[in-house]
Parts: structure tokens; C-alpha cells; sequence
């Protein structure tokens, strides 16, 4: 009898989108990149309030939408914290890195009980350019993590448009998505990576450009890894049981391991969201006075997800012909975010402070 192969990949979700969104102008005197090393930051500029947001119904798995509401504003970071500029995050090897890191950190906020299930499961790193990332079992049905360099692409390019339209009102996120998405959810050839032009090259040096798409990097992939760490200790892909853990799988066999991805259902997804959003939020709330992860990540990658969707033209049917993996695989993506956000106010207002 052949070998079983478990493979969890992660889906999408999110809000509306807006691919038409032009660029504005940035500053005719944007901030100089201040010399090394990095000073203390005095503070991001004032973020403008976002609206409150109306609360949401408890949900069995995602709630039925109709068509893309308006995208949802997350929560802004600390205006004026007082938060040290981070060294950019440059270049696939240290990206990898700080995935890895990400991953430590979030089993160590994990409960006893689940923590046992995957201390030091090992992570891998997929070189194909599709945006994904998965939980699995090998061959010898050992439990595994794995990230494509397509979505470490992609957190990249959120990052830094991200980042710059936070500091200096720009529209670069908007561009990206209009520039890039329509490829990428038609093309198994496209790339997610940030072409050229988008960031103006006057803003481009600033250090706290850099020093925030950092962060947001962090927060990004803190919730992609978080989902798929849990879809390990919730029991979904059933390889991961505290057994003593081995090297993480051959890169080169992962497209091997990947012919055979099952289809989970609605509640599933649901659980691993509002379990890996917790895991964030209790990681992030162990970081400070560091930057603090909060469920952005969350917000910000099903946003994208569904701009991917949307740009393919939209959700049913239509998604089992995205080259996009995470969209044939899984079901219409609305809802995640609501969700998520649900799962947020409910855990603060458990745990204040």
C-alpha cells in the first residue's frame, strides 16, 4: 500500500477590492535615511482613526456574502510608540530567517498541551513562485511546515507598499495590486514579486520605511504560520503527536507531496483562523516593548488573497480555474476577515492590558 500524504495548504479571504486605485504624489520632501545604526524611531506619524466596525454575529464556519464589502480598516499600530528602527530585511536567506524565528515564537506561545504536539517541527522552504504555504506529513508521516518563496514574494511586496502608504499616504499598495494581481491569477508563470516603480524612489532609502515593512512582514507571516501550525495541533492533518521530530522533507519532493491535497472543510478553516490568530495575539502580546502582533496579519493577507480573486475575476466556479493553489483548493474566501476580527476583540477583552 502507498504511503499516505497529508497536506493542509493555506486558504484565502477577505475584503473588497479596489484595482483601480491610481498613486498619488509623494512629498516633496520626504525624510533622509538617518546614518547607522539605526536611532531610536520618535514615533510613527498620527494615523488617522479607523471606523469601528460593527459587530459581527457568532459564525459556524464562514458566514454566505454577497459580493466584496468594502475592505475593512485593521487596527493601526501605536501612534508615537516608541519602537527602535529595524534593520531592513533584505534578500531570500534572511526572509527565511525571520520565518523560522516567527515559527519559534509562536510555538512557545502556544498552551502546554498543544506545544508538545509540534516543539521543533521543522520548516522548509518551497522554491516555486506559487503563493502558498502548507502544514503536512511526509512519507514516514512526520509532520512538517513548509513556505514557497512565491509567498515570501508576495509578504515582501505587501510589506513595503504597506508601509509606505502608512507613512506618507501614498497609494503603492493599490498600485502593486492593479500592476501585479491580474497575472498572477491568470499565469502559473507570474510572480507575486514588487516590480520596479512602485515605491517612488525618493521614499524608497527612508529608514522607516524599511524599518515598518519589517514589521508588518513579521505580523504577515506570523498569522500565515500560525493558521498552518494549527491545522498540526487542532488534529487535522493527524501526524502531529509529540513524537520526537526529524529533518523537514527535501524541498525537491514537496511538488511530489503536494499531488495529493485534501479538501477541508468550512469549520476546519474556521478553527485553524481562530486558533492561529489567539497563537498571534498571545505571542505578540509576549514581544513587548517590541512591535506587538496583533490580527492584522491576518487582515492584510485575505485582503490580498481576495484582490487575487477578485482580479481573476471573482469567486465560484471561477476560482477552480485560478493557477493560484489556495483558491481551487478551498471555498469562497469571504468572511476570514470578520472572523478574525471577532476572534481579536473577544480574546482582548479577555485578556486586558
Amino acid at each position: 500500500m502507498g504511503a499516505l500524504f497529508t497536506i493542509v495548504v493555506l486558504g484565502s479571504g477577505g475584503a473588497g477590492c479596489n484595482l483601480g486605485g491610481s498613486t498619488s504624489s509623494p512629498p516633496a520632501q520626504p525624510t533622509p535615511p538617518p546614518p547607522s545604526p539605526y536611532p531610536q524611531q520618535q514615533g510613527y506619524p498620527q494615523q488617522q482613526g479607523y471606523p469601528q466596525q460593527q459587530g459581527y454575529p457568532q459564525q459556524q464556519g464562514y458566514p454566505q456574502q454577497q459580493g466584496y464589502p468594502q475592505q475593512p480598516a485593521p487596527q493601526a499600530p501605536p501612534a508615537g510608540a516608541q519602537r527602535p528602527l529595524l534593520p531592513p530585511l533584505v534578500g531570500v536567506p534572511a526572509q527565511q530567517q525571520e520565518v523560522r524565528q516567527i515559527l519559534a515564537e509562536l510555538v512557545a506561545a502556544l498552551t502546554p498541551d498543544n506545544r508538545a504536539k509540534v516543539a521543533n517541527i521543522p520548516m522548509t522552504f518551497d522554491p516555486t513562485y506559487e503563493v502558498n504555504a502548507f502544514a503536512g506529513c511526509d512519507e514516514r508521516r512526520q509532520p512538517f511546515m513548509a513556505a514557497t518563496a512565491g509567498i515570501l514574494e508576495a509578504v515582501d511586496a505587501i510589506s513595503q507598499t504597506r508601509a509606505t502608504d502608512e507613512l506618507f499616504g501614498t497609494k503603492t499598495y493599490d498600485a502593486y495590486c492593479a500592476q501585479v494581481l491580474p497575472q498572477l491569477s491568470r499565469s502559473e508563470t507570474a510572480r507575486a514579486a514588487l516590480p520596479m516603480g512602485i515605491i517612488p524612489p525618493n521614499l524608497g532609502p527612508d529608514m522607516r520605511r524599511w524599518s515598518r515593512a519589517r514589521e508588518i512582514f513579521q505580523e504577515v507571516m506570523a498569522f500565515t504560520m500560525g493558521h498552518e501550525l494549527a491545522h498540526h495541533y487542532l488534529g487535522h492533518t493527524g501526524c502531529a503527536n509529540g513524537q520526537p521530530m526529524s529533518s523537514a522533507p527535501d524541498p525537491a519532493l514537496l511538488g511530489r507531496l503536494l499531488t495529493r491535497i485534501p479538501t477541508f472543510n468550512q469549520v476546519a478553516e474556521a478553527a485553524a483562523d481562530s486558533s492561529g490568530a489567539i497563537d498571534v495575539l498571545t505571542a505578540g502580546r509576549a514581544r513587548r516593548p517590541q512591535y506587538a502582533w496583533s490580527e492584522n496579519g491576518g487582515v492584510f493577507l485575505f485582503d490580498y488573497f481576495a484582490r487575487i480573486e477578485s482580479a481573476g475575476g471573482g469567486g465560484g466556479p471561477l476560482t477552480l480555474l485560478s493557477p493560484v493553489q489556495f483558491l481551487r483548493t478551498h471555498p469562497n474566501p469571504l468572511g476570514r476577515i470578520p472572523l478574525v476580527q471577532t476572534v481579536a476583540r473577544t480574546w482582548r477583552a479577555q485578556n486586558p492590558g
